[in-house]
């Protein structure tokens, strides 16, 4: 799926969505007895279900911020646009999402520090 995808973007639209040497490498791969279905890589907000049952929007979507609904109103300059605070801020609701899915991982010391429930809890969270 992925090596025809990026086909198709190559021949349609001139871009590049992958890098060439993981699809090369994909592309030469063959599908093994056993293969994971439903998602290419093992983890679970790769998996579109779960990222919309979880309300998770990537890092990786361009313009994120105007996706989430966080349930605070919008800081917006004079020219209607969001500071990179602000951007940040907004964020932090698929941010915690995806830290609180990896919390075995993150330094109890570091968690403590953090109030989830306050909006700029990611300015206290540094690993």
């Amino acid at each position: 799926m992925i090596v025809q995808e990026e086909e198709h973007c190559q021949k349609q639209f001139g871009i590049l969505v992958n890098d060439p040497d993981t699809v090369e490498r994909l592309d030469a791969t063959e599908v093994p007895e056993k293969a994971i279905q439903g998602t290419p890589w093992y983890t679970v907000l790769s998996n579109q279900y779960y990222m919309e049952a979880f309300g998770y929007i990537g890092a990786y979507v361009e313009e994120r911020e105007k996706l989430i609904e966080d349930g605070f109103a919008d800081v917006k300059n004079a020219a209607g646009e969001m500071s990179a605070e602000d951007i940040q801020k907004r964020c932090e609701q698929s941010d915690m999402v995806f830290l609180l899915l990896n919390l075995s991982v993150i330094p109890d010391e570091v968690v403590k520090q953090c109030n989830f429930q306050e909006h700029g809890w990611s300015d206290k969270f540094k690993l």
